[in-house]
Parts: structure tokens; C-alpha cells; sequence
């Protein structure tokens, strides 16, 4: 029937132009995925994102909604097709280094320096220079010590399919300076950083206790106690008490102490007081070991008044005095009697002689009489002199600074001597003082701020040595 017939004109037009529209959209569509370097999407993803074709409308039609429903929203990218566009564009072939770090051991020779291990690696000389200025700089000299082990670390780069390069730049060094510490030595963004690195040990805490009936020393020894242990009380109390008048039959003391050790080197076992009670003649005397900082402490008493002095009382471990300073002593040797102005201390050959105090070495050689002796100025008041020397501990030379409790040389019997021993004389305004009867004050008070941490850590140590049973 002709009036069921789709008429010409412009309906005829609009269902052509509808077919063309999905033709265009079909190549814009194309158009837009190839622009945004993207694969089109799933089909079912497509379906979902077709707009629902709206009927035709009788009546005025103009071509904007044609072209609004060509013009689809920009979709954005999933992680995936981004990839994928990525991969299809052009790059420049991979490039996958990373460094290795190559370790080269090495045997320190006699005599040697960084600058001649260095050389026998074939480092080049500006690195060469670079290294050794900083060890120089940092530790004062670049002698390295004779028979340590030393460990260079190279950088290498290792390329995909090619194996290591060509040996690289140093990039570190360790030195192992003592039993106790190693020496590092980094090369970073900013410099080569110089580090001194304490070696681990094992910590075990331990007590011990014993009775006088003769002398602190000896009753001390046969309690077991280590003689290290009892010159370290000795050097605690030597300012608050004479350790040989007023230590008597019936005094008492216990000794709480570290004990520390590292594998292999078990024969060279530290051992430190933490904490120590001394009861002489009915009263007590207490020292506990307290660090302000770390790695840096001292010995105080229950007030927190320090017991250390600018100097120590003796310059060797403690031992029995044999001649004490006087203006009158009848000389063994020249049989004669004559002022002996220093005091004479009992020890075998080769025991440690110590200097008491800071200073610097003034002399260091043979000295007539006094035999192979040393000369320490600690200020513009007080030096001191340690005789009849057997050797001097290495690097003792005049001009060397030296530190309190630092060792300077080895007891012997050269000079007018009659056999082993140490003679030390003390000197204030260059005139002969007898350094038994010299008080120097105490160096220091612990701060208000730190009484409250004292007194928990000297809690701590009181209940350990409490528990101690004493023997």
C-alpha cells in the first residue's frame, strides 16, 4: 500500500545519512585508537560503550545530532594498553649495568704505607695521592702496621652477557689497626670518609670478693682474683686511703667487673670494674663506673664526686714501695748517704711503666745514673721522671704527647741500680716534691641532670654486689 511506503524526500535522505554516519564513525574511531597509540577495545568492551541509537524523529532535522553521536568520548588508557603503546614506539637498546664490589686481600709488609700498597695494585697516582692525603690528615701519618691484614674493595661493572670489566676504581679500604679496632676508609659522593670501627666482643659480667689478712694485693691474689682487677682498685681508693698503712687484717671488699673477649683472641681477655665496695677500719668506700657519653666514663662515689685526679698516684700497677722520697737514704752503691728524692717501687723486668698524667715528652734517652729514663712536662707546674728503664714502649721519643695512664717504657735495672725496679720522681716549680704526700682535687662533679641515670645504674650495681657472698 502506498501509504505504508517510506516516502522520498527528506525521510528517503535522513536513512542514507544514518548509514554513512556509521560508516564515519567506524574510520574515526580507528582514527582516534591509532592516534592515541592504543589497540581498539574488546568487543564486549565496545558494546558496553555504543550509546543506545535513539528512534528517528519525524519532523526538522538538522545534522548536529548526527555529529554528536559520531563524537564519542576520549576514552583514557588502561595500565595494559599504555604498555603496549609504549612498547611500539622506538628506544635505544637496553642498558642494564650494576656495580660489583671485587675484595682484594692484602699482608701489610714491614715499613710499609698506603702509598706503596697502593702502587703494588696498580691504582693510578692521583688516586694514589687522594687516599693517602686523607689517611694522613685523618689518623696523622699513613704507616700502616706491620703483619695486619689489609682488604681494598674495587668497583666493577658487569655488563648482561660480558663478564667482568677491567679492574675498577677503589671505592674502599680496611685496615685492621689492633686486636681492638679496625680502620675504615669509604669513598663517597662527598669525599673519602674515615672511620674507626671498635671489633665486636662478648660482654660477661662477673663478681668477686676476698678478705684481708696481709695486704690487699697478695690476699687478693690468693682469692683468684686477677691481678688487673686489684691494681684497678688499688688506682680507684689510692686518693681516699693509703692502700698499704690503712688496709688491715679484717677489712673486706667485692668487685663487680666486665669481662670482655673476642673469638680467637681469648688470651687477651679486658676486664673493667663496673662497680667496687672497700670496708676499711668500719668505713665503706664505694666507686661505680658511669659514662656521661657514650664510650667515654669515670668512677664516682655515692655522691657522684668524681675519684679520678688530674694525675694517677703511681706510675706502674700497683706493687710494694721500697724506698720512699727523703732528704737522707743510705745509697747501696755509693755507700753513702745521700737524699733520695724520688720513690723506689718493687716490680720485675718488663712490667709496664704508665705515665701519670697528660703531658709532653721532654726527654727520652740515657740519663747518667738514672740509666735509660724518660721525662714527661705536663704543664707549666709539674714534671715528672721514670729511671732505670730496661726499654721505652714504641713511639716514646722527646716531642710525642702522651696521655694519663699511656705507656711510655718497661721496668729494668739500668743506671746505678741494683736490680729491678722502678725509681719515679714528681717535680712542681722544678723542685723535688714527694709525690706519696701531693692531694690533687678531684676533676670533676656529675651535673644535676645526670644524677637521676647515676643513681639508677649505681642501684643496679649495689644489689649485684650485695647478693655477693663474701669470702
Amino acid at each position: 500500500m502506498a501509504c505504508q511506503t517510506t516516502p522520498a524526500g527528506p525521510r528517503g535522505d535522513w536513512g542514507i545519512f544514518r548509514l554513512s554516519g556509521a560508516k564515519l564513525r567506524k574510520i574515526f574511531g580507528a582514527a582516534l585508537v591509532a592516534t592515541a597509540f592504543s589497540m581498539a577495545p574488546p568487543v564486549s568492551q565496545a558494546a558496553k560503550q555504543r550509546p543506545t541509537q535513539k528512534p528517528v524523529v519525524r519532523g526538522k532535522q538538522t545534522a548536529a545530532p548526527a555529529q554528536a553521536q559520531v563524537s564519542a568520548p576520549v576514552k583514557r588508557l588502561t595500565k595494559n594498553q599504555a604498555h603496549r603503546a609504549l612498547l611500539r614506539q622506538p628506544s635505544p637498546a637496553p642498558i642494564d649495568l650494576a656495580e660489583k664490589r671485587e675484595l682484594v686481600s692484602y699482608r701489610v709488609r714491614a715499613g710499609e704505607t698506603l702509598t706503596d700498597m697502593l702502587t703494588r695494585h696498580n691504582v693510578s697516582r692521583a688516586e694514589t695521592l687522594l687516599w693517602a692525603r686523607t689517611l694522613t690528615r685523618n689518623v696523622g701519618s699513613e704507616a700502616l702496621p706491620a703483619g695486619k691484614e689489609a682488604q681494598l674493595f674495587f668497583g666493577r661493572s658487569l655488563a648482561r652477557g660480558r663478564g667482568l670489566t677491567a679492574q675498577g676504581q677503589l671505592k674502599a679500604i680496611e685496615i685492621d689497626q689492633n686486636d681492638s679496632y679496625t680502620l675504615t676508609l669509604e669513598k663517597g659522593i662527598r669525599g673519602i670518609l674515615v672511620q674507626r670501627r671498635e671489633k665486636p666482643f662478648d660482654v660477661e659480667l662477673k663478681t668477686v670478693s676476698a678478705s684481708v689478712e696481709n695486704s690487699l694485693f697478695d690476699d687478693g691474689r690468693k682469692a683468684g682474683i686477677h691481678p688487673a682487677l686489684l691494681s684497678q682498685l688499688a688506682d680507684l681508693f689510692t686518693w681516699d686511703l693509703d692502700l698499704e698503712k690503712d688496709v688491715r687484717k679484717g677489712d673486706h671488699f667485692k668487685i663487680l667487673y666486665e669481662q670482655r673477649s673476642r673469638k680467637g683472641q681469648e688470651a687477651k681477655t679486658g676486664l673493667r670494674i663496673l662497680a667496687a665496695e672497700l670496708n676499711s677500719a668500719g668505713q665503706k668506700y664505694t666507686a661505680v663506673y658511669f659514662e656521661r657519653q657514650k664510650g667515654v666514663g669515670g668512677y664516682y662515689n655515692q655522691e657522684g664526686r668524681s675519684l679520678a685526679r688530674s694525675f694517677l698516684r703511681f706510675p706502674l700497677e700497683f706493687s710494694a714501695i721500697t724506698s720512699h722520697f727523703t732528704e737522707s737514704r743510705f745509697h747501696p752503691i755509693l755507700r753513702t748517704n745521700m737524699p733520695h728524692t724520688g720513690v723506689d717501687f718493687a716490680a720485675q723486668r718488663g712490667t709496664p711503666v704508665r705515665s701519670v698524667g697528660d703531658g709532653i715528652i721532654s726527654e727520652a734517652g740515657w740519663n747518667g745514673g738514672y740509666g735509660k729514663a724518660v721525662d714527661i712536662k705536663h704543664d707549666s707546674t709539674y714534671s715528672s721522671r721514670y729511671a732505670h728503664l730496661d726499654s721505652f714502649a714504641e713511639g716514646i721519643q722527646p716531642g710525642v704527647a702522651v696521655t694519663k695512664g699511656q705507656l711510655i717504657g718497661y721496668v729494668g735495672s739500668t743506671g746505678r741500680s741494683t736490680g729491678p725496679h722502678l725509681h719515679f720522681e714528681l717535680y712542681k716549680d722544678q723542685q723535688y716534691i714527694n709525690p706519696l704526700s701531693i692531694d690533687f682535687p678531684a676533676e670533676d662533679h656529675l651535673e644535676p641532670a645526670l644524677h637521676r641515670l647515676f643513681e639508677n645504674q649505681m642501684r643496679t650495681y649495689m644489689a649485684e654486689l650485695k647478693s655477693t657472698p663474701q669470702s
